[in-house]
């Protein structure tokens, strides 16, 4: 699950005008998004304290890496209720089909409001909300994800799609720690952005998406995130559908990248949008593919 691939693209910095640019496969792991990153941290952290019932609300990958965590300890003490959204993607929603069939301890329900029903189901029931925006220190799960990051040679930035700002907070983590000046560049969309807007302020708030993962609007960890970015010297752009599209052409061209989402796009996008307003990248540029 961990030290995905992450590989350089020349003739995509050539076209960027870049040095180097360096994408981050995390969709390449078992479970198809980094989100598996999370899900294991949290399964080892409560199954050794003996809890068996557990709950997810997802809008697919989280769900998907839940399911394929759950596979993997195969444990028929444990159980495992998710709740997606009525709309999930239909590709997403058969690979969580299968799993359901599969292993007779995972329940799967669609519905309007998949949140507030697994968090009513957990206050009910006792099971386990998995959730890292309410899990206290839940950015632990992605320092490894950083420290793989931060073995590319005078890294100057990375762009990380974001929905809650976890995975943002534990990438930055260890070059906090080791005291070195990468800036942290978080992406959200026009639909979702209770980051993105305290920085990016050129957008028109939209009321829907192509990338679907971004879905926190409370962003309960917004003061650290915020934090970490200034910190970091980075910033946070918010991205329309337009600019989503424009990614997907330059990475098609660019590129032999065959697999992607815009989801994962949101990070190339995001850099783009960066040049746009005169952001000057000296050095080398990791953008982070999220999952598919």
């Amino acid at each position: 699950m961990n030290n995905t691939l992450q590989k350089k693209y020349p003739g995509l910095a050539q076209k960027l005008n870049l040095p180097e640019i360096w994408i981050k496969h995390e969709y390449l792991n078992e479970s198809g998004s980094h989100k598996i990153r999370l899900l294991s941290y949290l399964f080892e952290k409560y199954i050794p304290q003996g809890e068996k019932n557990f709950v997810i609300s997802s809008s697919g990958n989280a769900a998907i890496a839940a399911c394929y965590y759950f596979k993997k300890i195969n444990n028929p003490q444990i159980n495992l209720m998710v709740f997606v959204p009525s709309g999930i993607d239909s590709e997403k929603w058969k690979r969580l089909q299968l799993a359901q069939n599969n292993s007779p301890q995972i329940k799967i329900k669609k519905t309007k409001r998949a949140k507030q029903d697994a968090f009513k189901f957990s206050k009910e029931t006792g099971a386990i909300f998995l959730r890292g925006s309410t899990e206290r220190r839940a950015e632990q799960a992605y320092i490894g994800l950083g420290e793989e990051i931060g073995q590319i040679s005078n890294l100057q930035a990375v762009f990380i799609p974001t929905s809650s700002g976890i995975t943002s907070l534990g990438i930055f983590e260890p070059f906090r720690k080791m005291n070195k000046n990468v800036e942290i560049h978080i992406v959200q969309t026009e639909k979702i952005h209770p980051l993105a807007k305290n920085f990016d302020r050129n957008f028109k708030t939209k009321n829907k998406s192509l990338a679907k993962a971004i879905v926190d609007k409370t962003a309960k960890r917004k003061m650290d995130v915020i934090r970490a970015v200034q910190e970091s010297a980075g910033w946070a752009w918010v991205i329309s559908d337009r600019e989503l599209k424009r990614a997907k052409k330059i990475i098609e061209i660019n590129t032999d990248i065959v697999k992607t989402s815009y989801d994962s796009l949101l990070s190339i996008a995001g850099l783009l949008k960066a040049q746009k307003n005169n952001w000057k990248f000296n050095g080398p540029v990791c953008c982070v593919f999220t999952g598919v």
